[in-house]
C-alpha cells in the first residue's frame, strides 16, 4: 500500500519530470507550462480519488495521476477517458483523453509511462532502446502511438484540434557507458537516466567505495513504485547492505530472469536518499528473456 506522501510525489513526478519524446512538434507535449507544486495538490483528496483506481500496473496507476491532474488541477473539461473503440462487436483499441485545453481546444492525448534499457548491440529487435523483457521497444512503442494510437480519433472524433503523446520515463544505459554515446531521433536530449549492469558484474563493485559503503543501502522497487525518487525517513525491513543485496540477486537470478530495478540510497540526517538507479539484467540478456 502506497503512502499519500508517495502517491503526492509520483503525482508530481508525472508532470514536472521532462518528457521522454522530443517536444518540437505538435505531436509531442511536455507539461512545463503546467508547472505543478507539492502546495497545489490536497493530499486527502488525492489519495481517496486514487484508492479508487486500479494501481496493480503500473501503467494503469500513471493514467490515474494523470485523471486526477487534468480533472482536479488543470480542470479541464474532460470529455473522454480510457474509451474503447470496437468494430464488429470487437475491442480493437483505446483512447486515453480528450479534453477541452485550456485554449477551448479539443485535444487528444495518448499517454505512457516508459522505461527502455540501451545497448550498443540491437540483437534483432529493431532498436537499440530495449525493454527489460526486450519484446517492447522504444521504435515499437512509437510507431504505435503516432502510427495506431493517435489517428483513432479521426473518425468518431473529427473536431479534435491536437493529437499529442504525453510520454514522461526513463533510459537506463550500460553502468561503464557514456550517455553521450547514443542518440535517437525522437528522444528528448532532457529524459531522465539510469544505469544498467548484468548479475555477474555486481561482484566487481565488491569493495568498490561508491557501492560497499557504510552509508550505503539498496532497495529493490516493485513496479507500481517506479516513478518517484526514493526518499524516506527509514526503510527498514527492506533495505540491504551491498552483501546482502548481491546475495539477494544470486537468489533472484537461480530461479527468474526478470530485470529488477534498484536504487542505492545514502544515509543522511533526514534518513535514505536515492543516489542512484539502475536495472540488474540476467547475464544473458536480452536474449532468453
Amino acid at each position: 500500500m502506497k503512502s499519500t506522501q508517495q502517491v503526492v510525489r509520483d503525482l508530481l513526478w508525472a508532470v514536472n519530470s521532462p518528457a521522454l519524446l522530443k517536444t518540437t512538434n505538435d505531436h509531442c507535449c511536455d507539461s512545463k507550462e503546467w508547472k505543478l507544486h507539492e502546495h497545489d495538490i490536497c493530499m486527502t483528496h488525492l489519495g481517496d480519488f486514487m484508492a479508487g483506481k486500479d494501481s496493480r500496473s503500473l501503467g494503469k496507476y500513471f493514467e490515474g495521476l494523470i485523471s486526477y491532474w487534468l480533472h482536479h488541477l488543470r480542470k479541464v473539461d474532460v470529455l473522454v477517458e480510457s474509451f474503447a473503440l470496437r468494430e464488429q462487436q470487437r475491442t480493437v483499441g483505446e483512447i486515453d483523453f480528450i479534453f477541452i485545453d485550456e485554449q477551448a481546444r479539443m485535444t487528444h492525448w495518448e499517454i505512457a509511462v516508459k522505461f527502455y534499457l540501451f545497448s550498443p548491440a540491437s540483437y534483432g529487435f529493431g532498436s537499440h532502446y530495449l525493454g527489460p523483457n526486450a519484446v517492447d521497444t522504444l521504435d515499437r512503442k512509437i510507431d504505435r502511438i503516432f502510427g495506431h494510437q493517435l489517428p483513432r480519433s479521426q473518425k468518431q472524433f473529427p473536431n479534435v484540434e491536437l493529437r499529442q503523446a504525453f510520454v514522461k520515463g526513463r533510459i537506463f544505459y550500460p553502468l561503464m557507458q557514456p550517455r553521450g554515446l547514443a542518440g535517437h531521433p525522437y528522444l528528448s536530449s532532457a529524459h531522465l537516466a539510469g544505469s544498467w549492469l548484468r548479475h555477474a558484474e555486481i561482484r566487481l563493485r565488491d569493495g568498490d567505495a561508491d557501492w560497499d559503503a557504510q552509508n550505503v543501502c539498496y532497495l529493490v522497487l516493485q513496479k507500481p513504485d517506479w516513478l518517484s525518487v526514493v526518499q524516506t525517513p527509514d526503510a527498514a525491513g527492506k533495505r540491504m547492505s551491498f552483501s546482502e543485496f548481491s546475495e539477494s540477486m544470486d537468489r533472484h537470478f537461480s530461479e527468474h530472469q526478470r530485470c529488477p530495478l534498484v536504487v542505492q540510497l545514502n544515509a543522511n540526517d533526514a534518513g535514505y536518499v536515492e543516489s542512484r538507479r539502475f536495472f540488474v539484467v540476467p547475464d544473458g540478456w536480452p536474449r532468453g528473456v
